[in-house]
């Protein structure tokens, strides 16, 4: 399945043209590095007034911060698509064999299951009512704290996609 939406995937003009222009590769770099810093900059401060930092702020007016935090991911998400298939050391199906990229989809998805239980199960309405110096509701708060954990998950193993698996896991696991 996974050769399949890589087949689907693989330009190889846009692959020359990457590389055959080095300019595009560190400007993406620089843009994935920003649209990455506008999410979890943006969500992260959400995320950590709903587990009770900067109490005296309200809950709401954080909420205008998601738009700029969705532009950040949709940056980081068309660099990201750019990284996997104008790649010049091969095709999509490679990168989709590294451990690293796995998981970095993975967690991906979760923060993306997260967010949507955060605003489809009326938690958010619930949030968003907390006040200066209140707690926000328990469920609020674990959805808080796996929102941080699952960013933080994908940009380390976004940053572990340029080790080999066997470096990886050798660093992990004791395979010697």
């Amino acid at each position: 399945m996974l050769d399949s939406f890589a087949a689907l995937i693989t330009f190889p003009a846009l692959q020359r043209y990457v590389n055959v222009h080095t300019w595009i590769w560190p400007v993406g770099e620089i843009i994935h590095f920003f649209g990455m810093a506008l999410l979890v900059g943006c969500v992260g401060i959400l995320d950590l007034r709903m587990l009770g930092v900067a109490k005296g702020l309200p809950v709401r007016p954080l909420e205008r911060l998601v738009p700029w935090g969705i532009f950040g991911f949709v940056l980081a998400l068309l660099t990201g698509v750019l990284f996997v298939v104008g790649d010049a050391t091969g095709p999509p199906a490679v990168k989709f064999q590294n451990v690293a990229f796995q998981f970095k989809m993975l967690f991906m998805v979760l923060a993306g299951i997260n967010v949507a239980v955060f605003y489809l199960s009326g938690i958010a309405e619930r949030a968003h009512e907390t006040g200066p110096g209140e707690d926000a509701p328990g469920a609020a708060k674990v959805i808080a704290f796996l929102s941080i954990f699952f960013w933080i998950a994908v940009i380390y193993f976004g940053r572990m996609i340029m080790y080999t698996d066997d470096l990886m896991l050798h660093r992990f696991f004791v395979l010697d």
